[in-house]
């Protein structure tokens, strides 16, 4: 019976040693701890609306709160986890009996909208078009803000047949990653 109770015993012993080895070995095992930050590319704008008024021909107006020059009137903060670059573009003005069309000079009927770039006062050097998409900063740090304004120019006639009624265009900014 004793030799029953010792081969028991023993068989105990074998059994707790088999289970704690593998513990034992896990324990030794080094850890790899994972952090992730998703690319995400995204902005906001300070100011949402622009509204001019009533214009005359060959009127100059900047996006300000009185129409007057302000070359920081509105700012663009990178909200997103990686640097971007920011374009900006422009429709054509529509409502009333006629449009005015989006050029790089105003002209009959047609008007003009450029934007200043940061650190560039009274330098209103970027063309806002209607077909295409210009930078207007470029490499915009996570988190950093960018200020800008624009200058409207108004046609150099407006056609006598339109009716006075409100017009409204939209300008667009689209950030990417840089």
């Amino acid at each position: 019976m004793k030799k029953i109770q010792r081969l028991g015993l023993s068989l105990v012993i074998v059994v707790a040693l088999l289970l704690a080895v593998p513990l034992a070995t896990m324990a030794d095992n080094p850890t790899v701890a994972i952090t992730v930050t998703a690319e995400v590319v995204a902005i906001t704008n300070s100011k949402a609306t622009w509204a001019i008024g009533n214009v005359a021909v060959d009127a100059v107006v900047y996006f300000s709160t009185d129409g007057t020059q302000d070359d920081d009137w509105s700012q663009i903060t990178n909200t997103g986890s990686v640097a971007c670059d920011v374009e900006i573009q422009g429709t054509d003005i529509e409502g009333g009996d006629y449009d005015w069309v989006l050029a790089p000079a105003a002209a009959s009927e047609t008007y003009s909208l450029f934007a200043n770039t940061q650190g560039a006062p009274t330098v209103y050097d970027v063309g806002v078009n209607s077909s295409s998409y210009n930078d207007i900063t470029t490499d915009l740090a996570a988190d950093a803000t960018f200020d800008w304004s624009m200058k409207f120019t108004a046609p150099s006639a407006f056609n006598a047949a339109d009716d006075g009624n409100e017009k409204s265009a939209t300008v667009t900014l689209v950030a990417s990653k840089h």
